[in-house]
């Protein structure tokens, strides 16, 4: 049996493919890693696509390690 959240899974990697740097289940939740470059186009097929349409953003993260050690 497939729970919603694993039908959740496979619909994200399906639509959004190679945009996906990691996509991990804990906790009930589902989270998505994508580079800064890639949210824009990334947000729009969260909410535009047919077997996704997303209606709200809860949670964005996002880390600058520019200034962290050497900026690698």
């Amino acid at each position: 049996m497939t729970t919603k959240l694993e039908t959740l899974e496979a619909a994200l990697r399906n639509a959004l493919g190679d945009h996906i740097q990691s996509l991990t289940i804990a906790l009930g939740e589902v989270t998505v890693v994508v580079t800064s470059s890639d949210y824009l186009s990334v947000m729009r097929v969260l909410r535009d696509h047919a077997d996704l349409r997303f209606e709200e953003l809860v949670d964005l993260c996002g880390v600058d390690y520019s200034t962290y050690g050497d900026g690698a």
